[in-house]
């Protein structure tokens, strides 16, 4: 591992070092990150909700173990983590822990200007506080478990399951104290812009809302949401709309109110913030209606909102831009000279203010080894990059095993040009994360780390 003093926060996505489905826990990956030397994490969805289900959670619920966590190695005002009414977590008002002069306020922040609806597709949903299921006669839907039905980040479910997601994320945020660890954002939230019917705009609103408690519990500020996936005639595609509900997202946010955020020490101690709720806007390469970051961008700028800003990804870029995992070579033939295309779209990076820049997820990728057929199509609903981008994507710099998107003019412009600050995050999806054994996650996570370590030195140089 390259002994390269950083001079930027680390930070990676919690799947990045092994999928949960081939039997890596939560916990286990959260250990393997913090011993790589990393600063915190962007926090996987599926990761959280595959914990909270888990057998190894409900026997820490059982044993107590949560609640010893909490007394023996968290602050002492915080109650226990396994408790879905982490008052301290969850709500800022009621917080013994220190707060600084220059915290966010609410109450201080730029005027949201009105949201229009001169347009009949730009009508704005109406969605009150309430979380629970109603029928279309109004009445209360009653869940398994005798309770209201509730939201959560992909539809309904029981009120026990939600309790649950956040008992188990109160749980994380305590142990991520422990290790250090900041939990920089609650990732993806899916499919949520867009929607042509007002009833799914309605479901993807509260889907979105359900997240903020979950957010609090974990003292995480960022919700980080992905372009939708969804085409015409279900969804649209016009970027007003599109900011508009942005928009909608950011002002829920704004009244739902801040989330207390650790800022871990040298020595340790950690001094917890009031921070407002931002909402991360990123294109993904197979989006359906916005795939490439100016587009994002347009959206984020007509959304008008301090706590709506942009996400930049290395990968979802470069694999729009640069790369078509359909041709021979792995690099798009729609232009004579991809690589002075993609370093013309880079280079304008530079135009979006740094403070709109919420964060960078670096990842490369290796070609395929046969192209794949264009799609989706009859026989494969899945867009070609994405069946890409989930097996092959490579950490930086990890050359001899086949990376070549230009990563390093990405990220240098993202940091020297744009004036980015924030943390250099890992996000990347590969077969071997479904690989077995313990030593799985440590592996990746070494990887990840080196990874990062070289780029700064080249992106510095």
């Amino acid at each position: 591992m390259s002994t390269y003093t950083r001079p930027y926060p680390y930070a990676i996505f919690t799947h990045s070092v092994g999928a949960n489905v081939a039997g890596h826990s939560l916990l286990s990956k959260l250990r393997a990150i913090a011993d790589a030397g990393f600063d915190g994490i962007e926090l996987f969805q599926d990761d959280l909700d595959a914990f909270a289900s888990s057998d190894e959670f409900r026997r820490i619920q059982e044993m107590g173990e949560a609640s010893t966590a909490a007394s023996s190695l968290a602050p002492p005002n915080i109650t226990p983590p396994d408790s879905p009414m982490n008052i301290d977590r969850r709500y800022s008002g009621s917080s013994s822990a220190s707060h600084s002069s220059d915290d966010a306020s609410t109450s201080s922040l730029p005027f949201n200007r009105p949201l229009p609806q001169d347009k009949k597709h730009f009508a704005v949903a109406g969605l009150d506080d309430g979380l629970l299921v109603r029928d279309a006669s109004n009445e209360l839907v009653i869940g398994l478990d005798g309770l209201p039905m509730t939201y959560n980040a992909f539809g309904t479910c029981t009120a026990t399951a939600y309790r649950q997601e956040l008992a188990a994320a109160s749980y994380i945020a305590a142990f991520c104290d422990t290790l250090g660890l900041r939990i920089y954002s609650l990732q993806p939230l899916r499919d949520f812009e867009g929607w042509a019917k007002q009833q799914d705009q309605l479901l993807a609103l509260r889907r979105a809302r359900s997240r903020f408690e979950v957010m609090r519990a974990l003292g995480a500020d960022l919700l980080l949401i992905c372009s939708n996936n969804q085409h015409a005639p279900v969804t649209v595609g016009d970027v007003e709309r599109i900011a508009i509900d942005l928009a909608q997202l950011a002002d829920f946010a704004d009244r739902f109110g801040s989330v207390l955020v650790p800022l871990h020490g040298n020595s340790g101690t950690i001094e917890r913030r009031a921070r407002p709720i931002r909402i991360g806007y990123e294109a993904l390469s197979w989006g359906a209606h916005v795939d490439v970051w100016a587009r994002a961008w347009q959206a984020v700028r007509l959304a008008d909102r301090y706590n709506v800003g942009l996400i930049l990804d290395s990968f979802n870029t470069l694999a729009r831009e640069f790369a078509d995992p359909c041709t021979p070579t792995g690099i798009t033939d729609r232009c004579d000279d991809p690589y002075s295309e993609v370093m013309q779209s880079i280079r304008a990076l530079r135009t979006v203010p740094a403070d709109k820049i919420f964060f960078l997820q670096i990842g490369d990728a290796r070609r395929m080894k046969q192209p794949l057929a264009p799609s989706p199509n009859a026989d494969e609903p899945r867009p070609a990059r994405m069946i890409w981008s989930r097996g092959n994507r490579l950490f930086p710099c990890e050359y001899k095993q086949g990376a070549f998107l230009p990563v390093r003019e990405f990220v240098h412009a993202a940091v020297k040009e744009a004036g980015y600050q924030g943390p250099w995050s890992i996000e990347v999806f590969n077969s071997s994360l479904s690989d077995e054994g313990e030593t799985v996650p440590t592996l990746h996570a070494r990887r990840a780390r080196a990874g990062l370590d070289r780029l700064v030195e080249e992106v510095d140089a």
